[in-house]
């Protein structure tokens, strides 16, 4: 019995620790990217996620008979992507809502299979640092810093899984340092339509030809009866509805299915 109330006490522990985590990785994700003070710090943030949108774009594109023809990322950590032919409404909807499921996706995963974090953080690392060296022009992006900040990101991320090995339970050790930092990247992944809506109410679709807000272009071009607050809202609800059913499965469920004392016997 008394093992029974330690493994107990310890996977309570656990999940305890991930909802703190959790709620600690989001006040840090809304402080940092509206706090100019901090943009140096959101610059490899900003980048990373702007990478997995933009690379979704890319493959909305592929898949719908497109094509990707240069990609390249400004010093604001912002992206350009110039395409031909697709189907319009996936491509536009693809970088949001693909963003918004992966990220409740990997949020499940680091909550609830802590195994998987080590390889996780090895994934995303070399997927920064692949993505950046097959698609990112920093010559046609005139800053070669930005290249170098997010690479270092994505090495970092390379770094945190080779090493992330300890105690879970313990915040000092390189496991949960790695459980916080995708944390956080999951909770930025999965809202950033969310992060991005008062930028996506104030840009117009297009500028000089270009797409500078595909939440407005879709409004505007893919289904004209809707507004582009309707389009942002809904998306955003979206995204919410996804990271609350990951955030259930992956914390709360298994918080619940905690036996309690009057159930050990």
């Amino acid at each position: 019995m008394l093992r029974t109330f330690v493994e107990r006490k310890v996977r309570r522990q656990i999940v305890q620790r991930s909802l703190i985590i959790s709620a600690l990785g989001f006040a840090a994700i809304v402080v940092m990217w509206n706090n100019q003070a901090l943009a140096g710090v959101m610059h490899p943030l900003r980048m990373f996620i702007n990478n997995i949108h933009g690379g979704l774009s890319a493959f909305a594109m592929q898949i719908s008979g497109g094509a990707v023809e240069s990609f390249t990322l400004s010093e604001a950590g912002a992206y350009t992507l110039l395409f031909r032919d697709g189907a319009e409404a996936l491509i536009m909807s693809a970088g949001y809502l693909g963003s918004a499921l992966l990220g409740a996706l990997l949020f499940y995963l680091v909550n609830r299979a802590p195994h998987l974090l080590r390889g996780l953080s090895i994934v995303l690392g070399v997927f920064t640092i692949g993505f950046l060296a097959l698609f990112i022009r920093p010559d046609a992006a005139g800053d070669w810093l930005s290249l170098l900040v997010c690479t270092g990101f994505g090495a970092l991320l390379i770094f945190l899984g080779v090493t992330g090995a300890g105690d879970i339970n313990r915040l000092r050790s390189r496991k949960s340092i790695t459980q916080i930092v995708l944390s956080i990247i999951a909770l930025m992944t999965a809202l950033h339509i969310v992060l991005d809506l008062p930028a996506v109410l104030q840009t117009p679709a297009t500028s000089g030809g270009a797409i500078t807000n595909p939440v407005a272009y879709f409004a505007e071009h893919v289904m004209p009866g809707l507004s582009v607050e309707a389009v942002a809202y809904s998306w955003s609800a979206i995204a919410i509805a996804l990271l609350g059913m990951a955030f259930h499965l992956g914390i709360i469920r298994p918080l619940r299915q905690i036996p309690s004392n009057e159930d050990i016997v």
